[in-house]
């Protein structure tokens, strides 16, 4: 048994001063502090006053594709305070239960933290052929991506969304019509990428899916979310009875498309930056509930830094990798007022845990849960720097920020995965996570 004194416990909707009992990988009790010394412990540890949270859950990574290894991609989690995180896999690498398996054995050989398998990617009515399958095998989600090329079509797309509806599985959609597409202008011109890619194209497609899903009874996620736009479209969605949710990134919060003139090809993602209106408007989604989860969207095709100029935006992979500093630059606002800590708890913890059915084990603090704690000093300034072998930091555009907040320990099933300096178990710690 071990024994956590002297934390500030998020449970019951606030912080507590309490300590935990873990019992191998799960949580056996928690206690009041005038309670702690008659509860027997083989090893106690002192947290020193740092608030504990329930470990991050991330629906939505890129680790099994481009640069990124589950190894190195994991460790960057578990560093940034995540515990679980949700792998979707390149277009038909994850649509049949012996792929399923041979990436969940790939998972299970080398991540230091717990991580699910999103189906798909659905591009065409044959990738559909055995969700049923991978729903039974234990899979949340399973996604499409729209703009594929060719253009996932309108009937692959109410395809998938009865198959939502008959599975229970959620339908998680990158969500960009093609048709609203341009050619790229001119090229020295750091506002042409996010230009050509306009915020129409997703609002349509969004406002198409809530209605199929709609019309069909199904579950769906829009992911990473852009636009304020979009934000109420899901809101309206959800006051009809829709069983719709969303997703954003720190990026989209805390960026807009004139830092492409700053950044570069650091800040090229899908869908682009938008306006700072939209930034404001999806920071009032969020505290207002209807931004249901904060999520990386991590994704590295090189481990060296992007160039910064406006020149080389063209040429650059689209996606910014995020899981050692998601959580902390959502901290740091936290710590400025600009979001309460019951939402970022519920953005990066409890609701993505309820999303993915694995509630009954991960999400919250309390006694039977997996003991999946990330441990704050929310008194600590740091400055991003890349710091370990694994660090993916120099990639982003948060490099060099100073941030108020910050991960000390990181624990996944009762055990230190990350002591604030290097990760602490050997890889292949990390488990599968399926829904219960």
């Amino acid at each position: 048994m071990i024994r956590i004194d002297n934390a500030r416990v998020w449970t019951g909707g606030g912080l507590q001063q309490l300590s935990i009992a873990v019992h191998g990988e799960k949580i056996a009790a928690l206690i009041q502090p005038e309670d702690a010394q008659g509860f027997h412990a083989d090893e106690v540890v002192h947290a020193g006053g740092l608030w504990i949270l329930p470990g991050g859950i991330d629906l939505h990574t890129h680790i099994s594709e481009a640069d990124e290894t589950f190894q190195r991609g994991t460790s960057c989690a578990a560093s940034g305070g995540i515990t679980t995180v949700f792998d979707m896999a390149p277009f038909h690498a994850c649509i049949t239960v012996d792929q399923l398996e041979q990436k969940t054995a790939e998972v299970e050989a080398n991540s230091v933290i717990d991580v699910g398998l999103i189906g798909g990617i659905v591009i065409e009515n044959s990738d559909l052929d055995h969700m049923d399958e991978l729903a039974e095998a234990g899979t949340s989600f399973f996604k499409i991506f729209q703009p594929a090329e060719p253009p996932v079509s309108t009937e692959t797309i109410w395809k998938a969304v009865q198959t939502a509806a008959h599975t229970g599985m959620r339908l998680v959609l990158h969500a960009e019509d093609p048709s609203f597409l341009l050619p790229l202008g001119n090229p020295n011109d750091p506002l042409s990428f996010p230009h050509s890619r306009p915020a129409v194209a997703e609002t349509s497609m969004v406002a198409q899916v809530i209605d199929m899903a709609r019309a069909a009874g199904a579950p769906i996620h829009i992911c990473h979310i852009s636009t304020g736009r979009t934000a109420e479209l899901v809101a309206w969605g959800k006051a009809h009875g829709v069983a719709v949710t969303c997703e954003t990134t720190p990026h989209y919060l805390l960026l807009d498309e004139s830092d492409f003139e700053v950044y570069g090809a650091r800040v090229k993602t899908t869908p682009p930056l938008r306006l700072k209106k939209d930034c404001q408007e999806l920071w009032q989604a969020l505290e207002g509930g209807i931004i249901d989860a904060i999520i990386s969207d991590h994704y590295t095709e090189s481990s060296a830094p992007l160039p910064m100029g406006a020149e080389f935006i063209p040429d650059a992979p689209a996606g910014i990798a995020g899981l050692e500093v998601s959580l902390p630059l959502i901290m740091h606002e936290v710590l400025q007022g600009k979001l309460s800590l019951q939402r970022f708890v519920e953005a990066t913890a409890t609701t993505p845990a309820k999303l993915a059915g694995i509630s009954m084990l991960k999400g919250s603090i309390l006694p039977g849960m997996d003991a999946d704690l990330a441990f704050w000093d929310p008194e600590a300034s740091w400055h991003v720097a890349p710091a370990v072998e694994f660090s993916r930091i120099h990639t982003t555009p948060f490099a060099g920020k100073t941030l108020d907040g910050s991960i000390t320990r990181t624990w996944v099933r009762g055990k230190q995965v990350w002591d604030g300096r290097k990760i602490q178990v050997a890889p292949g710690y990390g488990r599968r996570v399926k829904t219960l």
